[in-house]
């Protein structure tokens, strides 16, 4: 025989501080922190996914480089082949000298997408860090009998001072 009454359910404990904290954290160093590494602003305007205009911006540096050393092989044995039938190089030699300038404007591209890949990675893994202890200190709150945990997150924002010194201590 089932029984209709209603099985009692314990109100769930208030959420550790810290768990707020850290899940709040997590939020403004990902809202914030991408969007000053990518410098959206003022290196990619218009881009609507920085890492991908980054990555993308980094193939094409690659391919120009391997466009420009390619060139300048073709370039040193044209020099060569005049070289011994006694012509002038003045145009070879040119052609080789934008080649190389072109090496390394595109090396300076490839770096500095580098160089913002590297701090978002290193934003991501402070971003992940709290989630996983904020998870671990919610892992001690019962859910209700339908598997169900309260909605305990109060959308209080940090400060944008509190954003700035967490990416500083993040070297961003």
């Amino acid at each position: 025989m089932m029984n209709d009454t209603p099985v009692p359910v314990a109100p769930l404990p208030e959420p550790p501080a810290d768990a707020l904290r850290k899940l709040r954290e997590a939020d403004a160093l990902l809202a914030e922190g991408v969007q000053r590494i990518m410098g959206v602003a003022t290196d990619l305007p218009g881009a609507s996914h920085p890492l991908e205009e980054a990555l993308r911006l980094s193939e094409e540096q690659a391919m120009a480089t391997m466009d420009a050393a390619e060139s300048a092989q073709k370039q040193l044995l044209l020099i060569e082949q005049t070289a011994i039938a006694g012509g002038f190089i003045d145009a070879p030699l040119e052609a080789i000298r934008n080649s190389l300038q072109t090496i390394l404007t595109s090396q300076q591209g490839q770096d500095l997408a580098g160089q913002r890949l590297k701090k978002t990675i290193t934003l991501l893994h402070a971003v992940e860090t709290r989630v996983q202890e904020a998870l671990s200190q919610f892992g001690a709150l019962a859910c209700t009998q339908d598997g169900e945990v309260q909605d305990t997150f109060s959308g209080q924002r940090l400060d944008q001072g509190s954003v700035d010194d967490l990416l500083a201590e993040l070297g961003i």
